[in-house]
C-alpha cells in the first residue's frame, strides 16, 4: 500500500519538475506566474499525502486486529473518532449512557473496527508542520518529521505561498517575482524529501503491531 503511494507521489513531483523546466522559455509575467503556480502543485501534492498517509494507516493497523483495550490512547481517539463525535448530538438524558458506553467500547477486548475513511486529525493550522506533527503523535510516531530543521519551515512556506494565491491575496505572479529558478527547484526537491520522509516514517511505524498498543 505505502509503496504504490511512494512511487505515486515520486511521479507527481517529477512531472511537476518537467513541467517548470519546460517553462523556462516563458518570459516576463508568464515566467513569473509559472514560478508562483509550483507552490500551489507541490502544495495539492503535500496534501494528497498527508490525506493518503491517514487513511493507509488506519488499514494497516486495523488488519493487525488490535482490541480496543490494546490500542494506545491516541489511537483510541483516532478509532473511536465516530463515537467520540456523535457525543456532541447526544441529548442530556442519554449524554451519561452514552459516555459509558463509550469507555465500555475503549476498555473492551473486541478487535477493532475498521474505519469508513479514516478522520483526519485537524488542529486548524491546514498542512503546516504543526498540523503533520499532530498527525504523527495521534499514529504514536515520535521520530522526527523531517531531518532538516529548515525543511520544517518549507513546508509552511509552501502552505502560506498557496493560501495567498488560492484565496486572492496575491497572484502567483507576485510570488513567482521573489524567487530564482533555482529557488523554486529547491522547494520541489525539499516537498519531496518531506512527503516520502512522511510515507516512510508511517510505513515503518504501521508494520511493528506493538507499537500500536499500551
Amino acid at each position: 500500500m505505502f509503496h504504490s503511494l511512494q512511487l505515486e507521489v515520486m511521479e507527481r513531483f517529477t512531472a511537476v519538475e518537467k513541467h517548470f523546466i519546460d517553462a523556462r522559455k516563458l518570459r516576463g509575467d508568464s515566467h513569473q506566474t509559472a514560478k508562483g503556480l509550483v507552490f500551489i502543485q507541490i502544495y495539492a501534492i503535500h496534501e494528497y499525502t498527508v490525506h493518503s498517509v491517514v487513511r493507509l494507516a488506519a488499514q494497516a493497523i486495523a488488519a493487525h486486529s488490535p482490541t480496543y483495550a490494546d490500542l494506545s490512547p491516541s489511537l483510541l481517539a483516532l478509532f473511536l473518532d465516530p463515537e467520540l463525535a456523535s457525543l456532541r448530538d447526544v441529548p442530556a438524558r442519554k449524554v451519561w449512557d452514552s459516555r459509558l458506553a463509550l469507555l465500555d467500547r475503549a476498555t473492551s477486548t473486541d478487535r477493532i473496527a475498521p474505519l469508513t475513511g479514516a478522520p483526519l486529525p485537524v488542529d486548524g493550522s491546514h498542512f503546516r508542520q504543526s498540523h503533520i506533527k499532530l498527525i504523527l503523535k495521534v499514529l504514536g510516531i515520535r521520530r522526527a518529521l523531517t531531518l532538516r530543521k529548515r525543511h520544517l519551515y518549507k513546508i509552511d512556506e509552501v502552505v502560506n505561498h498557496r493560501n495567498s494565491i488560492a484565496h486572492g491575496e496575491e497572484t502567483a505572479a507576485s510570488i513567482g517575482r521573489r524567487y530564482s529558478r533555482e529557488e523554486i527547484r529547491t522547494a520541489i526537491k525539499v516537498m519531496r524529501l518531506v512527503c516520502l520522509r512522511l510515507i516512510f516514517l508511517v510505513d515503518d511505524h504501521c508494520q511493528t503491531p506493538t507499537r500500536h498498543c499500551r
